[in-house]
C-alpha cells in the first residue's frame, strides 16, 4: 500500500472530506483536539514540502482562506494554528487546529481547548459518527 493510501485510510479522508481542490483535500481530523480540527493534505504522494510545485503552493493560499473563513463562520475560533509535523505520517499535510479561549457547545458536546493559550495538544477524542456528520454539514461539505 502506498504512503498516500495509508495516510488517506488513517485520516479517513473519503469519509471526512470537506472539499477537494485540484491539488489538496480539506478534511476533518478524525481526532478532534479542538472543535473543528481539520487536515489539509496533498492529493498526490509526496513526502517533502520542498517537493511541492509552484501551482500546488499557490493553490494552498486559496485553501487557507477557505479553511479559516469556513471554520470561523462555523465555530467562531479565537486563534488558529497550523502544524506540519510529519513525524509519523510521511505525506505532506497540515493539521489545522482552531483555538478557543472559552468552551464551545456543538452537537451536544461541550468542547474545551484545555491548553489555551499554550501550544495545542494534538491528541483528543475520536469523532463520533454524529459529530462528524454535524461538523461536515456545518462546514458545508459536499
Amino acid at each position: 500500500m502506498s504512503e498516500l493510501a495509508k495516510f488517506q485510510e488513517k485520516f479517513r479522508i473519503p469519509a471526512l472530506n470537506i472539499k477537494t481542490y485540484r491539488h489538496w483535500i480539506w478534511s476533518l481530523r478524525p481526532t478532534q483536539s479542538t472543535l473543528g480540527a481539520c487536515v489539509i493534505s496533498a492529493r498526490r504522494e509526496t513526502p517533502h514540502f520542498s517537493g511541492m510545485t509552484t501551482e500546488e503552493c499557490a493553490e494552498l493560499a486559496t485553501i487557507v482562506k477557505d479553511v479559516e473563513n469556513g471554520i470561523k463562520a462555523a465555530f467562531t475560533y479565537d486563534k488558529i494554528n497550523y502544524l506540519m509535523l510529519m513525524m509519523v505520517d510521511p505525506h505532506v499535510h497540515f493539521h489545522v487546529l482552531p483555538r478557543y479561549a472559552t468552551a464551545r457547545e456543538f452537537a451536544g458536546t461541550t468542547w474545551h481547548d484545555k491548553n489555551w493559550p499554550k501550544p495545542p495538544d494534538i491528541l483528543g477524542p475520536d469523532l463520533t459518527a454524529d459529530q462528524a456528520a454535524a461538523m461536515l454539514k456545518e462546514l458545508g461539505a459536499g
